[in-house]
């Protein structure tokens, strides 16, 4: 009894904390633990809680310093423990989470960096790195993503489809440490794609046909066009000139001549006067009569006003100049497209032994 009640002292006493929060210490810290009791040379202690953290951390296709960190002292541990199999599997998962990986050989002794190299060269697994957000002009620009292996192996890069059909192919041949892929933004027919997502697709092929990883992440995909100007308003009848004459002046050159005639001829009466009327007054009656008529025709109703005319067409000119010059700039902004690619979380659909 004394014994059972002993070793969970000990091992608080190992990990530098009393036993009262060991408990806390499993659940919280579970990762520096662990490398204390590697550290300690309690490779059976830091095994334990460097699974238990590993666990918890859950698998994720992104490198993460926690997993790899917990991964590469599980590596160790098991290794000193006896355990190489366990050892391969832990460096085995380390380089599928992250080809770039290399263990410090200042942390490490070659013991554990020669059996992790081992595992690397067999392990055939390619990363992919691009930027989150890229917008390029379709066949003028590029996106461009970096590819890293673990080791010299064959890799195929290819756009495809969501539903996995191939859109594009842009690497297919052998990768000995890095290359940088290309796609210029177009479809296979080059233009710009008419889907709204693709998949990134990075498959590692070992000495079979088939792959031994696959690597993808989505990308979201959106065409954008420049903003287009408004057209110019039309002129409107209030900026516009009258280019007929209205019928008020005629009628009042008509009407003026006829009262005024009519005036000539009846003032004697009008007066008092008993003179009745002569052939001067009605010659002078016709006259006015006759000026009357022909202001009546000078502005007769609907004639058209040429220096109105004139003016407006000047108006109207003017606006198709600048519905020509709106109409050029929409083109060319219209013509100017961009493409705006979203990258998400990479996943790792396949992983496996070549």
């Amino acid at each position: 009894m004394r014994r059972g009640l002993a070793w969970p002292v000990l091992v608080a006493c190992a990990l530098g904390v009393g036993p009262g929060v060991v408990r806390a210490q499993s659940s919280v810290d579970l990762l520096a633990a662990g490398v204390r009791a590697y550290t300690n040379l309690e490779f059976d202690l830091a095994a334990g809680l460097l699974r238990r953290e590993i666990a918890r951390l859950g698998d994720t296709a992104t490198p993460d310093t926690a997993v790899t960190k917990a991964l590469v002292y599980l590596g160790a541990a098991e290794l000193f423990g006896g355990r190489r199999d366990s050892a391969t599997a832990a460096f085995r998962r380390l380089v599928i989470l992250d080809p770039r990986y290399r263990p410090d050989g200042l942390i490490f002794p070659p013991e554990v960096t020669t059996v992790f190299d081992a595992v690397r060269q067999d392990t055939k697994a390619a990363l992919v790195a691009v930027p989150r957000d890229t917008t390029i002009v379709p066949g003028a620009g590029s996106f461009r993503g970096w590819v890293v292996a673990s080791s010299f192996h064959v890799v195929e890069v290819t756009l495809r489809y969501e539903d996995g059909a191939l859109f594009r192919r842009l690497y297919n041949g052998p990768l000995a440490d890095s290359l940088t892929v290309e796609w210029d933004g177009l479809d296979p027919v080059g233009q710009p794609p008419a889907v709204d997502g693709l998949l990134l697709r990075v498959a590692s092929h070992g000495s079979g046909s088939q792959p031994v990883r696959i690597l993808q992440l989505s990308l979201a995909l959106r065409v954008t066009h420049g903003d287009t100007l408004a057209w110019p308003a039309a002129p409107t009848a209030a900026q516009l000139l009258p280019e007929r004459a209205a019928p008020g002046p005629a009628r009042r050159a008509f009407l003026g001549g006829v009262l005024l005639s009519a005036g000539v001829v009846g003032l004697p009466a009008l007066v008092g006067g008993s003179e009745t009327s002569s052939g001067p007054r009605i010659a002078v009656a016709g006259t006015v009569g006759l000026a009357g008529v022909l202001g009546y025709v000078l502005h007769r109703p609907g004639r058209p006003l040429d220096a109105n005319v004139r003016a407006n067409q000047a108006v109207r000119d003017a606006w198709q100049r600048r519905l020509a010059a709106v109409k050029e700039e929409n083109a060319r902004v219209f013509a100017d497209v961009r493409l705006a690619i979203r990258a998400g979380e990479p996943t790792i659909l396949q992983a496996r032994r070549p």
